[in-house]
């Protein structure tokens, strides 16, 4: 009888006096499972408001054998949301507590809200839709795109319309023969690193100060017979013009549009409605703009690009720091590469047998090219590549482990927010660090709140 007394008593206070939600901090968080459509032989993804077409093939991901990326990583997504979601409620917050001395030797745990989302919580076969229909990938595009002429919100504007302050994104990558597997950040400079990759093609700067840059090495690579220079200085014109860059003639490269993609999404930082009547005019009349397919024409005009040159982005993109031995990437990197010691952390801890028995991969280096994702958000966003699906060791892993890798994430991303001390007794390899991200920095900042402010 006392014990359903002190319930009521509790239940009474939050319901009319809100004690502890008002002092509950809360997070949003959007988990991401990559991909999720079908296939099909017609451009299906990109909706460019330009040319009034799909710019290219829907994405569906790596596929090995009868294993598909999108299916297993939706598995792990939905497990990762399900322990989060324990920490909206008073009695779920006993459940993660539970998890996170699995993780800690801590005796008491930060009280936090992690408001969890899934982007999305079916594959395309899941809807009865057959993959030839024209509708089939709708719930899954990652731009903005048009049904009986109107423009529907893709998975970027969904993201933003939640204004999330942490976005983890779960893909699997193919390795290829011989390769070893391993987890690996995915990341996207911001507009420092691509304006000096501009005035090298102005010739304001020489092609050997790419050496310099920290991204350098881990550049990704993919048109064969391509250099890291050369990618590097072709994703540099995607950013700024939409299109490639040309190796061998130094122009844009016309059957390589990916469209101005700041403004294939809904949010803020879109430009007016007339953008493309003036963008047309631009490439058609050779005037100085935003739009032009000219590098010595281009001007950074407009919302997007005061947001791009803003000390939030370099934070966000770009800051070294050297502290966690982070020397590119911004806290991007930092929360990217955190989560994956957490993973390293957390298997060896829930499954000894795997250290033992060399069944885990190690975190490999980082893929850097110009990704939409971490571009067009406004929050803090892990990319995560954390199994090669055609390397036996990693696949095995993301078959038969999904518990623990959700477990490993969902206390991961709690120490992102709250910080987590590790246990005295661990000595493997990629020991996380356990300190938070500076989250405040970019809530209280002068110009607003950059999460909230993403969208009008």
């Amino acid at each position: 009888m006392m014990n359903y007394l002190i319930k009521f008593i509790i239940l009474f206070y939050i319901l009319v006096f809100g004690i502890f939600s008002n002092d509950i901090p809360v997070y949003r968080v959007v988990i991401d499972p990559g991909h999720g459509g079908a296939p099909k032989n017609v451009y299906d993804d990109k909706w460019d408001p330009i040319t009034k077409q799909y710019l290219d093939y829907y994405n569906i991901g790596m596929r090995y054998k009868n294993y598909y990326e999108y299916k297993i990583v939706l598995q792990i997504a939905r497990k990762v949301y399900r322990y989060l979601k324990f920490t909206e409620t008073e009695e779920g917050w006993e459940k993660f507590q539970w998890l996170l001395k699995q993780f800690s030797e801590q005796t008491n745990f930060k009280r936090i809200i992690i408001k969890t989302y899934l982007t999305r919580t079916n594959n395309w076969e899941d809807r009865g839709i057959p993959a030839s229909s024209r509708i089939v990938n709708d719930p899954y595009r990652l731009y903005d795109y048009p049904k009986n002429k109107k423009i529907y919100p893709g998975r970027i504007s969904y993201i933003n319309s939640l204004k999330p302050h942490l976005v983890i994104s779960i893909h699997l990558n193919p390795g290829g023969p011989g390769h070893p597997g391993g987890m690996a950040a995915v990341l996207a400079p911001g507009y420092k690193t691509f304006d000096l990759l501009r005035k090298v093609t102005l010739g304001k700067e020489k092609p050997d100060v790419f050496n310099t840059l920290p991204w350098a090495p881990f550049w990704l690579v993919n048109e064969p017979g391509w250099s890291k220079f050369e990618m590097a200085m072709a994703d540099a014109w995607v950013y700024f013009h939409g299109f490639r860059w040309h190796k061998d003639t130094k122009k844009p490269w016309l059957d390589k549009d990916r469209g101005i993609r700041y403004n294939m999404v809904s949010w803020r930082y879109r430009d007016k409605p007339d953008w493309v009547i003036r963008a047309i005019k631009q490439r058609k009349y050779h005037i100085p703009g935003p739009y032009t397919l000219e590098y010595d024409k281009f001007i950074p005009e407009g919302p997007f690009w005061d947001r791009e040159r803003s000390e939030l982005e370099y934070w966000r993109r770009e800051k070294p720091l050297p502290e966690y031995n982070i020397f590119f990437g911004g806290d991007n990197h930092y929360a990217s590469d955190e989560l994956l010691r957490f993973l390293q952390y957390g298997l060896r801890i829930q499954k000894p047998e795997l250290d033992k028995q060399k069944k885990i991969s190690e975190i490999i280096d980082p893929f850097v090219s110009t990704y939409g994702l971490p571009t067009l958000v406004n929050a803090i966003c892990a990319y995560l590549e954390i199994a090669h699906l055609d390397v036996k060791r990693d696949r095995e892993l993301v078959l038969n482990y999904q518990y623990e890798i959700a477990r490993s994430l969902a206390v991961g991303i709690y120490s992102l927010f709250a910080g987590l001390e590790l246990k005295k007794d661990y000595n493997g390899p990629f020991k996380p660090r356990g300190q938070i991200v500076d989250f405040n920095k970019y809530i209280n900042h002068k110009e607003g709140n950059y999460f909230e402010k993403v969208v009008e």
